[in-house]
């Protein structure tokens, strides 16, 4: 299936609706069944299935969904309003937004509620809500029209002027943005507060609760700065703790040069990211910010791009000893 190629206000359009109307929707909707259920119902419904004490006010369930719907829905449709163009990666988003509201909606909620007494809860409510929530994600990325790419948009660079003896090298650093950090570290922190909160009256069998929290800080340490080198080596972007790290040595390079970087368009968010380029080969990067970006391209049409604030300085002194290794050989 050919996916719809429209103009940016239609791709807007529909990615705001999918992303942020639909679920809304979906929210209110399931909010209204759990209340006119829950009111008309026993005061207490079963609300775990494990322990002694299972039940607790059947508002549990709105309080639930509520609680997860709406944050859910904020922060996917905060970064699809940032986009600057909907294409490439921007349509797994509001898939992502659609199968999570269903999951919870449907799973979590109104399924829990109306089959609350049932020996088929909660297995049946949870896992129909997963089905429901695959096929509706699935649905929504392949149905998602998108705004046309840009094909290939490096504008190579000038080779410097290096005389013999001279060398020219370049290095700079690549920051995720202190409100991501801090965004970031907030839903890290949250998670290990719910998960002391956890250990405590539950106790240590849930220990794996502080799995979550600890890969969000592992992944904060190791991708919020790099270090960014171009030199007559070649290419090297590495964390600033030595992993992850990316080069490309200056033989295998083909062209350096500078490219507008759309995060969400273009690769899916902020951090380390591995795509399909527009010209169909493997694209990584090391995405911090948008705007300009180095992008350096191998031989083979692989390439890792990073952005950065000087990045034409960079792109430059990559295109010099390219060109050297290419009229060396």
């Amino acid at each position: 299936m050919t996916r719809r190629i429209v103009d940016h206000a239609a791709a807007r359009r529909a990615a705001l609706v999918a992303a942020i109307w639909a679920p809304a929707a979906l929210v209110v909707a399931s909010e209204a069944v759990i209340i006119a259920v829950g009111a008309t119902g026993p005061a207490r419904l079963i609300v775990h299935w494990g322990g002694t004490e299972r039940t607790g006010p059947w508002w549990t369930y709105a309080v639930l969904v509520a609680a997860i719907g709406f944050p859910v829905i904020a922060l996917i449709g905060f970064f699809i309003v940032r986009a600057t163009r909907m294409a490439g990666m921007n349509t797994w988003m509001p898939a992502i937004a659609i199968g999570i509201t269903v999951f919870h909606t449907v799973g979590m909620g109104v399924g829990s509620v109306v089959l609350n007494a049932s020996p088929l809860a909660p297995a049946l409510p949870l896992g129909g809500g997963a089905v429901l929530a695959v096929l509706a994600a699935v649905a929504t990325w392949r149905l998602l029209p998108q705004e046309a790419g840009e094909g290939e948009r490096v504008t190579p660079a000038a080779a410097l002027p290096v005389r013999a003896g001279e060398v020219a090298a370049w290095t700079g650093r690549a920051e995720l943005p202190a409100w991501f950090i801090a965004l970031i570290a907030a839903i890290a922190s949250v998670l290990v507060a719910v998960g002391l909160t956890v250990l405590l009256t539950v106790g240590p069998r849930l220990w794996f609760v502080f799995v979550a929290p600890t890969l969000l800080f592992a992944a904060l340490v190791t991708t919020a700065h790099f270090v960014v080198t171009a030199g007559p080596g070649g290419f090297v972007v590495r964390s600033v703790v030595g992993w992850p790290r990316l080069g490309i040595p200056a033989a295998d390079i083909a062209k350096a040069g500078t490219a507008s970087i759309d995060p969400l368009a273009d690769f899916g968010g902020w951090g380390i990211r591995w795509v399909v380029g527009p010209n169909g080969k493997g694209r990584w990067g090391v995405i911090t910010h948008g705007g300009p970006g180095l992008e350096v391209v191998r031989r083979d049409g692989r390439s890792i791009v990073v952005t950065l604030d000087d990045a034409g300085t960079a792109a430059a002194v990559l295109e010099t000893y390219a060109t050297n290794h290419a009229s060396a050989t």
